[in-house]
């Protein structure tokens, strides 16, 4: 399991995202992983319900970096 980074804790208290709900995407992707930023790694997933989730990821997919709804930056 992945940890999160400060950034990521701050994103989802202000989205009201839950560390299970990103856990349930990063398990439950809608295809394959692209490549981000930085050299960071993008997954969407389902959350809770039909919700979907973009998360992203160190390149070595150990650290949260950020979680929001496909779209937001």
């Amino acid at each position: 399991m992945p940890s999160f980074s400060k950034h990521a804790r701050m994103r989802m208290t202000e989205r009201q995202i839950t560390e299970d709900e990103v856990i349930r995407a990063l398990n439950r992707p809608t295809r394959p992983p692209e490549p981000g930023d930085n050299g960071n790694i993008v997954v969407f997933g389902y959350g809770t319900g039909s919700r979907i989730l973009k998360v992203v990821l160190t390149a070595d997919a150990q650290v949260v970096v950020s979680v929001m709804a496909p779209g937001e930056k």
